[in-house]
């Protein structure tokens, strides 16, 4: 395994999200199919929500989704409801609402899960036979074990249909417990629910409510507004008491079915609401929102377009690695079964299953297996497009304090230096906006310490310039980097990814009193197959010379005295590089003279043909084993990380951390090279009584030093944490289990055991998409030029240039370089065209990350040209070029369609509209999701009066159609037309009929739901009859570089809610996007003039109109906080009053949070 292993004393159960459900098609265009692979998936909540809010074209795109989680309780609960919806009309949807949220639920609940859990099992079988029954049309399981492993959780489901009074008197004891145990962790106040009521989240923390809801859940087991009288709650929920571990009520502590919703739309000012909340409120809406997803899901499966959801059980990563090709991977780390995936094909259409996808969806795993380890695993999987994008989550709260800190915490090195490296960046670094606010983590947040939601969607940095594309399509291509910079970044990533090894670093925190630091710093998710796995994804990346520059990082890391441990894991480090082809060296060298080294005579493989590169160490440890561990209380004992230390002779010890472990007997037949291992699991795991089975991989000429001497022991990873709680139950070298290696419990084998009735894995060849290391391409002269991959320059140990050399291959183009050189033309985000001569030769230079147009420089050879330019500065403030000025929001043609390339596609349609008569009162939460769209340097600029940032501009602007007039803050009296003015060239230019006022609800937005008519030449004398009669239109001042700005967002504003198709002969196609920025110019194609038009208020009196204008959504652009500070201004305010104001220290929560934002 790739990721640490833990030791499962505690693992609390997540069936229920976290977090609101999420778009998971808001980066591609409506014709785009889905193919999406989700890991670490949890409940299905963004699925369902998906099918909701989806704005496809005529419900006409495909969707194929891969889901995967390691429990697999969680899966065979999803697809429990996923029968269920399909199974049942609208009017059971409260029905499933209790049997998948409800701890506590009705005898006819149950009876209803118990039914649909024995019609599951009956089908399921075997793949074969699933294949044959109901649901084989949209569920197809990745893989035999998958639909084994969930099919055993389901026969658990329906056998307590059977169960004895006195065994459903025990599920309720587990709840009791459970519940009881879940106490000791929660708080007083829990305001977690407040994150998912986007913009309006202080109106819920203010209210007293979240925390009420969160209380009577965990009281009663239902949510708000559901009965809790004894009939209602009778009965135990089995499938929230069964998990792998066993029968135990574990569920999250944290778990509130209210979370995985939307709330902002209970709490806003929406028709109907109540301008008060209570518990009923929140639960009533939520399972509201519930059955509209329901409800879509019903129409969904039904519609004649591929729709297949393809479930998996096991360890995210590890799929991820076999859909790249790999064999032999086991399922999970307590789980040795291999991973084989089905061949099936789909139907008689005999297209294989995806193994890349467009969109790739990681949840938070980031928290648990380490940034890095989902970059490895998930980067190689993402199909090169412009719309396809990579999603990483986190909750974990960070210790830098500094904005830009963030990501040198997480990674090691600076953000542009590691995006180069691997191809893909952040798209707000890229755009330096994001669509979604995060207005609760700045403000909200630090009022819940431990957590701090950041949601980053990551993108092929080139992919959002059409001048970087080819024929419309994007290609990713190699970097070159010198040996000796390589060098540099990696090791700075190998010494933070173990930076956990650096025990002078935790004394120095202990002298400075930060005593509960050191403690918790026990959370280790890299081992050195991590690293092995991130070289191997930076050879596949870079052109070096890479013998140079592993020589290099492994000598720099056998000379580092900065981890204490370090030299424990070298040899890991070693074998797992040569495993992946990286680097051979060491033990692994071919020029290797072990006997000569160490004068002995090799003795454990005298019978063996050869001494392998690599053998397998397996061995049995008894469960009285662990019996120690049982006395100490499971909260105590924490997450300690099992690894294997092997001890080769005195005083040179090697540690193993990628260990694989199983249950059940084992049985070795043969002997020396032909000896094998069968394992007969038990399937009970941790629950049962069989050996636990370990094996790990080790070097083999290592072993045949004194094999005699070798000890193989199991023990638990010494952190401050572990150290503490079990040196006084395990001893000072903390080892659960130790054996000789030439003992009854230790076999030295030529190949890992099987799995006694487990698939074998088919030979398959991983697919490898190889990149030239130059490439021909010139603008109609195709040969005439050659390329260089760009080469990346640094300066201050971080990429600060990009250079890419064009070789001139034509004697005319020679010639014409000598007598006249070369000289710039034009620049776009991440391009720069050229001409050599008077024009001999005219070409474009594609670099995979934006650069600064103000720094490109020519240096001419003999027979070449080097274009060198900066790349765009990671700081806003100082950060030029790239997709700046009125390059922040693209439309790229991809595959003869526009495509959106920086705001998330959305459906107006299925959006709650805000009820703009209402009160003014009602909408002052809105004020400081405006002023979220500012970073707080911004805020200085904008409230300067300095007018000299194009995008502060249009920010501002938005901000005041948005709030200003549309929700009439500004002058008391919403304006339904808004016209963008500028005095200076011709006046009015744009008018936006405001159609609604809409809840942004996956972004935790607002949106301006608008019918645009720009006013041009041709336009005019249609309109003017019209535009005679308006009155007192609201009034947008727009200086003449915003004109530009708004020109070129306009076209993205269309595009990401486009219900309809363009035609064939789109202007677009000949002229690109926008089509104009002149002031008399309309930016937009006429293809969705008159289209989808709602029946609003202002449509209605201006009906005439309606053929001309084009539906357009305008939402606020907001600040990145991890490029620069955001909200600090306001939270430094916020807290001075409430210094002055709040309640003292100690008292409710509610109470001070009302002091800070009322």
């Amino acid at each position: 395994m790739a990721h640490s292993v833990i030791l499962p004393r505690r693992t609390w159960f997540y069936p229920i999200g976290n977090t609101s459900a999420d778009l998971l098609t808001a980066s591609l265009p409506p014709e785009q199919n889905l193919d999406l692979l989700l890991i670490g998936c949890g409940d299905p909540r963004s699925i369902l929500y998906t099918t909701y809010a989806d704005g496809a074209v005529a419900d006409k795109r495909e969707y194929d989704v891969t889901f995967c989680d390691i429990e697999p309780a969680v899966i065979s609960r999803n697809i429990l409801l996923f029968t269920l919806i399909a199974d049942t009309s609208s009017e059971r949807d409260l029905t499933l609402w209790n049997i998948f949220y409800h701890f506590k639920i009705s005898t006819a609940d149950l009876t209803l899960l118990q039914r649909q859990s024995s019609k599951l099992s009956s089908v399921s079988g075997s793949l074969e036979q699933w294949q044959q029954g109901p649901y084989a049309g949209f569920l197809k399981p990745r893989t035999e074990q998958t639909l084994s492993d969930i099919r055993r959780f389901w026969e658990m489901y329906a056998a307590t249909a059977s169960f004895t009074k006195a065994q459903k008197q025990d599920m309720h004891d587990m709840v009791a417990r459970g519940v009881s145990s879940a106490a000791r962790s929660q708080k007083a106040n829990v305001l977690t629910a407040c994150r998912s009521a986007g913009p309006l989240w202080i109106n819920l923390a203010t209210s007293g409510v979240a925390t009420a809801h969160f209380k009577h859940y965990w009281k009663h087991g239902v949510v708000g507004g559901c009965a809790t009288d004894p009939a209602a709650v009778e009965c135990v929920n089995p499938t929230l008491l069964y998990t792998q571990l066993g029968s135990e009520f574990c569920l999250h502590y944290g778990t509130d079915p209210i979370i995985g919703f939307h709330l902002a739309e209970a709490l806003g000012p929406v028709k109907g609401n109540s301008t008060t909340i209570s518990v009923r409120d929140l639960g009533a809406y939520a399972m509201r929102e519930f059955g509209q997803w329901c409800s879509a899901f019903r129409k969904r499966i039904a519609v004649d377009c591929k729709f297949v959801l393809r479930p998996y059980v096991g360890d995210a990563l590890s799929l991820c690695r076999a859909l790249g090709g790999e064999r032999n991977l086991c399922v999970s780390p307590f789980d040795s079964r291999p991973i084989v995936l089905a061949s099936d094909n789909d139907d008689a259409l005999a297209v294989a299953p995806p193994t890349t996808f467009n969109v790739i969806e990681t949840s938070n795993l980031a928290d648990h297996v380490g940034l890095l380890n989902v970059f490895t695993s998930a980067v190689p999987l993402l199909r090169p497009s412009s719309a396809s994008v990579l999603h990483t989550n986190t909750l974990l709260r960070t210790a830098a304090s500094d904005s830009a800190d963030v990501f040198m915490e997480k990674i090691g090195v600076d953000i542009t230096t590691f995006s180069t490296l691997v191809g893909l960046a952040p798209l707000s670094l890229l755009t330096r906006f994001s669509t979604s606010s995060s207005q609760f983590e700045a403000l909200g947040a630090p009022m819940e310490s431990k957590q701090h939601h950041q949601a980053i969607a990551w993108k092929f940095p080139g992919s959002g310039d059409q001048a970087a594309l080819v024929d419309g399509c994007f290609t990713s291509t190699p970097v070159a980097i010198s040996s000796k910079d390589l060098i540099q970044v990696l090791f700075k990533l190998y010494l933070n990814m173990f930076s956990s090894e650096n025990s002078l670093k935790y004394m120095a925190m202990a002298m400075q009193g930060r005593i509960d630091e050191v403690m918790n710093s026990g959370n280790i998710v890299y081992v050195r197959a991590s690293f092995a796995a991130l070289l191997r994804l930076f050879k596949d990346r870079v052109r070096t010379d890479w013998r140079a520059a592993m020589e290099g990082l492994f000598d720099a890391i056998q000379d580092d005295r900065t981890l204490q441990l370090g030299m424990m894991f070298y040899q890991e480090l070693s074998l797992h590089s040569h495993l992946l082809g990286v680097y051979s060296h060491g033990f692994f060298s071919d020029k290797l003279d072990l006997a000569r080294m160490y004068r002995l005579r090799p003795a454990l493989f005298t019978h063996w043909p050869r001494t392998p590169d690599i053998a397998h160490i397996v061995m049995r440890v008894p469960r009285s084993a662990f019996s120690r561990l049982d006395s100490i209380d499971a909260d105590r004992i924490g997450t300690p990380m099992l690894q294997c230390e092997v001890g080769v002779v005195s005083g040179m010890q090697t540690n193993i951390s990628g260990i694989q472990l199983d249950f059940g007997e084992l049985t070795v037949t043969g002997t020396a090279d032909k000896a094998s291992a069968t394992l007969v699991r038990d399937s009970d795991g941790w629950k049962g009584t069989s050996p636990v089975i370990v094996q790990i991989m080790f070097p083999a000429r290592l072993l045949d030093i004194d094999p005699r001497s070798t000890q193989v022991r199991l023990s638990i990873r010494a952190t401050p944490q572990s150290t503490f709680q079990l040196m006084p139950i395990l001893g000072n070298r903390l080892v659960i289990f130790e054996a000789d290696l030439m003992g009854k419990d230790v076999y030295v084998l030529k190949d890992a055991p099987r799995v006694l009735g487990a698939a074998v894995p088919a030979p398959r060849a991983p697919t490898v998409a190889t990149t030239p290391d130059t490439v021909a391409h010139a603008e109609g002269l195709p040969a005439q030029t050659t390329k260089d991959v760009p080469r990346l320059i640094f300066m201050g140990n971080k990429v600060s240039h990009l250079a890419v050399k064009v070789n001139i291959l034509s004697d005319l183009g020679k010639a014409a370089l000598s007598k006249s050189g070369a000289s710039l033309i034009q620049h776009t985000p991440c391009t720069v065209k050229f001409r050599v001569g008077m024009g001999d030769i005219v070409d474009t230079v594609a670099f995979p990350f934006p650069v600064d147009r103000r720094d490109v420089k020519l240096r001419m050879e003999k027979a070449a040209v080097e274009v060198i330019a900066r790349t765009v500065d990671a700081n806003p403030a100082i950060g030029h070029g790239g997709y700046d000025k009125i390059a922040r929001t693209p439309v790229v043609m991809t595959q003869g369609r526009p495509s959106v390339w920086s705001l998330s596609y959305i459906n107006l349609n299925n959006l709650p509209a805000l009820d703009l008569a209402r009160p003014k009162a009602q909408f002052d939460w809105m004020q400081p999701l405006m002023t979220a769209m500012f970073s707080d340097r911004e805020l200085v600029l904008q409230r300067s009066g300095d007018k000299s940032d194009t995008f502060v501009n249009l920010k501002s602007s938005i901000a005041h159609t948005i709030i200003g007039h549309a929700a009439g803050l500004s002058n008391g009296k919403p304006s339904r037309i808004i016209s963008l003015h500028c005095k200076s060239d011709g006046g009015v230019y744009t008018l936006l009929f405001v159609n609604a006022l809409r809840l942004d609800l996956a972004s935790h937005s607002v949106v301006l739901d608008v019918s645009v008519l720009p006013l041009t030449h041709a336009i005019m004398p249609l309109a003017e009859p019209v535009l005679r009669k308006l009155r007192n239109p609201g009034l947008v001042e727009t200086p003449e570089d915003d004109v530009k700005a708004w020109k070129a967002f306009l076209p993205a504003a269309v595009e990401r809610c486009r219900t309809w198709a363009h035609e064939a002969d789109c202007a677009y196609h000949k002229k690109g996007i926008p089509l104009g920025l002149a002031i008399d110019e309309s930016p937009i194609c006429d293809c969705g003039r008159g289209k989808d038009i709602p029946n609003s208020e202002i449509m209605k009196i201006h009906k005439e109109l309606r053929s001309l204008v084009t539906r357009a959504a305008i939402g606020p652009l907001y600040a990145v906080s991890y490029l620069e500070d955001v909200g600090k201004k306001m939270q430094a305010a916020m807290n001075a009053f409430a210094d002055r104001t709040e309640a003292p220290e100690g008292s409710d929560k509610t109470e001070r949070l009302k002091a800070r934002f009322t």
